[in-house]
């Protein structure tokens, strides 16, 4: 009797949630009556700056918060096919549902899709603002990013850990990070091809090395060997996913005492270019960019697999604030053969020390015709110079131009392709010249870039709270599926030597210029 009563109570809560639950969602569905809104001339202002931008289908809801007065908003989201849908946003955010977004997204490649917001007066008259009109891109974006986060500002580097991010959803996982503070710098995560069960990155620290996942293996190589003054440091996949340019580099830091925020500056001391063979666990280089005289860096892979692009500056005596000025980097290329291990000799693709500027960052197009890169006013580390502007070379016609439409007053950096060369990403600190963030941009066949939207959060408000920065951010075909733990534990595993067969005989330790006293 007692057992038939619970169950009648229980089933009768049950009916009640169930109706309750009808209701509420009713209540939900039910929105305002917009028929007979007053028409604006203008467009709201909503933040973040999702307006006239080109989007691809699988990105996440562009949720936005509407910067306009009002006691009630609505949101309509249309195009041209597909069924639009409204948004209720009484708390001025609109947070699109994912599932009627994507359906209307993917009918509407190629295609606007449309914001059109209302907003109740004090009056209690509606007002339909003028629509927000973006286009939904025929080519998909690889649906993640890898990237690194860091608290800004600081004279040394403090690592929060390497980070991947689903751009299709909000979803995102932490590949290694600093929590246990066993391993307290990782840098230079590098992709072969975009393909996430193919990377590197490199440990500092007790644990130095270049630490190798290869279709679910992982093992730790020690690079720094023979003359090598550093272990390897920036790194490019040659195409064949067997060999590795790289650079070992030395900085020097410099805290500007009359900067407007209190940042970070380095400058590149030493800086040369070998080939790493994976198969092989063998070092290459060649003299030609592995000596005194030149500082090599940021280098990168043709996509035909014949040449490595880098940065070349010459080795000069820093003893005034000034000297810093004068330290700026060339574009560079040399031919490699992979199979032949031998070396071409350096070729200057474009003098910009000539030109009072520095060249950072080289990224190849996937067609091999552009070259995606930064220009700044000094050195090879631009990321906090308000000078660092994206720029675009074209090798079949010479012209190098600034990327207009994708530039701020503040510093753009670290740009990436998409595998399909139809987007990249860049970070830039354009809120607050501390944070970079990340941004997205399309690239079309005719070689012209679109207006860049910021990376879209569950929380439209994210950003503005967000007190870190984001740092090398790496497009990725799929979700890197890897076990967390295994690579903790092969970052602090016992390390394995690379081979230098034929080391350049050169000091490679000592710098190229005099020490003399700073005069400063």
């Amino acid at each position: 009797m007692k057992r038939s009563a619970t169950r009648i109570a229980v089933c009768a809560v049950a009916v009640v949630a169930l109706v309750g639950a009808v209701v509420f969602s009713n209540v939900r569905r039910r929105l305002p009556d917009v028929t007979g809104a007053i028409e604006l001339a203008r467009e709201p202002r909503i933040n973040p700056d999702y307006t006239s931008v080109v989007i691809p289908a699988n990105i996440a809801p562009l949720n936005f918060r509407i910067l306009e007065d009002g006691l009630d908003f609505v949101v309509a989201i249309s195009a041209e096919s597909g069924q639009g849908f409204k948004v209720h946003c009484p708390d001025r955010t609109c947070r699109i549902p994912m599932d009627s977004w994507r359906e209307l997204l993917e009918t509407n490649r190629g295609r606007p899709v449309e914001f059109t917001v209302f907003a109740k007066g004090a009056d209690g008259a509606w007002s339909k603002f003028k629509r927000i009109a973006n286009t939904v891109a025929e080519e998909p974006m690889d649906s993640y990013v890898v990237y690194r986060r860091l608290v800004p500002n600081k004279s040394r580097s403090h690592i929060r850990g390497i980070y991947q991010r689903d751009l299709e959803s909000f979803r995102s996982s932490a590949l290694m990070t600093t929590r246990d503070g066993t391993i307290h710098c990782f840098n230079c995560h590098t992709f072969h091809q975009h393909d996430p069960n193919r990377f590197l990155l490199h440990v500092r620290g007790e644990f130095t090395g270049m630490v190798l996942v290869t279709d679910g293996k992982m093992r730790r190589i020690d690079t720094k060997q023979g003359p090598m003054f550093r272990p390897l440091a920036y790194a490019s996949w040659h195409p064949d996913g067997q060999h590795i340019a790289a650079t070992c580099n030395r900085f020097i830091g410099n805290t500007p005492a009359n900067a407007r925020t209190y940042y970070f500056e380095a400058l590149e001391k030493r800086g040369d270019l070998l080939v790493y063979n994976v198969e092989k666990n063998t070092l290459s280089t060649s003299e030609a960019v592995f000596g005194q005289e030149f500082i090599e860096t940021h280098p990168c892979w043709s996509p035909d697999g014949k040449a490595i692009y880098y940065c070349r500056a010459r080795d000069l005596p820093i003893v005034a604030p000034e000297d810093w000025e004068a330290n700026d980097f060339d574009l560079m290329r040399i031919a490699y053969d992979v199979e032949t291990d031998t070396w071409g000799e350096p070729e200057t693709v474009k003098a910009y020390s000539d030109l009072g500027v520095s060249c950072a960052f080289p990224r190849p197009s996937p067609c091999g015709r552009y070259i995606l890169h930064v220009l700044c006013d000094k050195t090879s580390f631009p990321i906090h110079q308000e000078s660092a502007d994206l720029y675009l070379l074209d090798l079949e016609t010479g012209e190098d131009k600034r990327l207009d439409v994708v530039c701020s007053n503040l510093a753009e950096s670290y740009p990436r392709w998409s595998s399909s060369g139809r987007w990249f990403t860049f970070l830039s600190n354009r809120d607050d010249g501390m944070s970079a963030l990340p941004y997205l941009a399309h690239f079309d066949e005719q070689g012209i870039a679109s207006k860049p939207f910021v990376v879209p959060q569950e929380d439209p408000d994210y950003y503005d709270t967000f007190i870190d920065t984001y740092n090398t951010l790496e497009p990725v075909k799929s979700r890197v599926d890897i076990d967390t733990f295994k690579l903790a534990q092969a970052a602090q595993g016992p390390a394995i030597e690379a081979e230098f067969p034929s080391p350049p005989e050169v000091d490679a330790y000592t710098a190229p210029t005099q020490v003399v006293a700073p005069k400063y």
